[in-house]
């Protein structure tokens, strides 16, 4: 929502605030530019917390009493490997029953570490509303 609104040439700012909070949010990094001639990717490893993403500074004083929780935690976390023309996917995703982080690629399914998904070259992140009552990585 709008709080205050006027031009930069009147010397006053825009500001927005969050006035709800969605179940998920997805980040999708841009891994990928295209110009005239080919399609270049960029490998950056991009440092990212796997819990408590954190949005309550952004929510007003009456919204944050509406929202007992308001932190994010990664629950799908899909990489791209490889070239642009020739590359493969994988994701990384939690079961939530047990707290513990797979790795699928194809039909292969494999454990893996959370300190482990920090490490790839993430290109969409879906993160959930914290739930105090699942597992998770730290």
């Amino acid at each position: 929502t709008e709080k205050e609104y006027k031009t930069y040439k009147e010397n006053f700012l825009k500001r927005f605030q969050l006035t709800k909070l969605p179940p998920y949010l997805i980040f999708c990094i841009k891994r990928f530019t295209k110009n005239n001639f080919f399609v270049e990717k960029n490998p950056t490893i991009v440092n990212f917390p796997i819990t408590n993403v954190d949005l309550r500074e952004y929510l007003s004083e009456e919204v944050q009493a509406a929202h007992a929780n308001t932190t994010y935690d990664l629950i799908a976390n899909i990489v791209h490997d490889g070239k642009p023309s020739e590359g493969s996917y994988r994701i990384h995703v939690l079961h939530h029953g047990t707290g513990k982080w797979y790795e699928l690629q194809d039909l292969q399914v494999t454990d893996i570490l959370p300190q482990m998904i920090t490490l790839s070259e993430a290109y969409i992140q879906v993160r959930g509303l914290g739930d105090s009552s699942r597992g998770g990585g730290s």
